[in-house]
């Protein structure tokens, strides 16, 4: 089946949300007459609404995420990310190692996720998770694209593949389902030419990816999902397990903590995915895309971890680095879904 405006609305139907269908095809562009509607449908699906919703749908027993995901698989939707093909002819000009900027935004509230990616950037290594040489990777061609950027990219040492690494974090707890989570990796995953890794050049993340030992140019991926399990209270050792305390811009030399203690969402879902009993269509979504994808290998959700340290990594990149405030990064697979 391929996707049509008509056809996409049933998802929309079927959560009894029609009303987030028409902000979806005005956001996006969707006409009846467009050829184009099933790639414009695969590339954005992930930012619609409706993916991020939590509770049930109305007047059933069934979460909105186990329906939407049931829905991708059985109506064959999920079949129209093979038509998404990667548009950008050089990923890897950026050269993030030769940035002269320190980490200043360190101090900046509102884009702790990208410093947090810099961060596992800058540290290189990151037990349990893998070796990084990327983050913010370019999808799009074009400034008008809609297309994001890939938060992280890695090379999974154990299991011989390029990790497609979807980060998810806030201070304050993220919030955003597994759903979203695993479509929008999906989603850059076809957008990406994996390729340009093996010919790119000038790129110190690549060329020091090259020089690892045991590695091995690969045509095989994975998908990962990177979270924390919670921000915590003061009271309840966040000193000791908060990914950042750096996140007040007027102190930004002083731990801050949460009022209370908040788990993400990506690791309460992920409790739920790992009991065989629960968020079953989210596995069966899973598992469709691996059947479909010749050279995926596998997904992990996989929650980050923060340990002090005397030194790190990327300690010239700070200013005023601190031990008693940055941290050494180490991750923990919950569950890997293969073929």
């Amino acid at each position: 089946m391929v996707a049509s405006k008509m056809s996409i609305k049933k998802i929309f139907d079927w959560i009894k949300r029609v009303d987030k269908f028409e902000e979806f095809e005005k956001t996006y562009g969707l006409t009846l007459s467009d050829e184009k509607v099933s790639t414009k449908f695969a590339a954005n699906f992930y930012k619609s609404a409706i993916v991020n919703y939590k509770g049930y749908v109305k007047g059933s027993k069934d979460l909105y995420s186990e329906v939407i995901a049931e829905t991708l698989v059985t109506d064959g939707f999920i079949k129209d990310w093979l038509n998404l093909i990667p548009v950008r002819p050089e990923h890897f000009k950026i050269n993030h190692s030769n940035e002269n900027e320190k980490l200043d935004a360190l101090k900046i509230t509102n884009r702790k996720e990208e410093i947090l990616a810099k961060l596992l950037f800058y540290q290189g290594n990151i037990d349990g998770l893998g070796y990084i040489f990327d983050y913010q990777t370019p999808l799009k061609e074009a400034r008008n694209d809609s297309y994001g950027k890939i938060d992280l990219l890695g090379y999974n040492k154990d299991d011989k593949c390029y990790s497609v690494i979807e980060l998810k974090y806030r201070p304050s707890g993220s919030e955003e389902t597994l759903l979203r989570c695993v479509l929008e990796a999906y989603t850059y995953y076809k957008l990406l030419d994996i390729n340009q890794i093996k010919s790119a050049v000038g790129h110190d993340g690549i060329q020091k990816l090259k020089e690892l030992s045991g590695y091995k140019h690969t045509n095989e991926s994975e998908l990962v999902v990177l979270f924390d399990e919670k921000s915590c209270a003061k009271d309840d050792g966040g000193a000791e397990t908060n990914l950042m305390l750096r996140i007040v811009s007027n102190k930004p030399n002083e731990p801050n903590y949460p009022s209370k203690t908040v788990v993400s969402q990506q690791y309460k879902e992920c409790q739920e995915l790992i009991n065989p009993s629960k968020r079953k269509e989210l596995r069966a979504l899973c598992e469709a895309i691996l059947k479909q994808e010749s050279k995926l290998k596998q997904i992990r959700f996989v929650v980050l971890q923060a340990q002090k340290v005397c030194k790190a990594p990327y300690k010239n990149k700070v200013d005023n680095w601190s031990e008693n405030l940055d941290r050494l990064y180490r991750a923990e697979t919950l569950l890997t879904i293969s073929k």
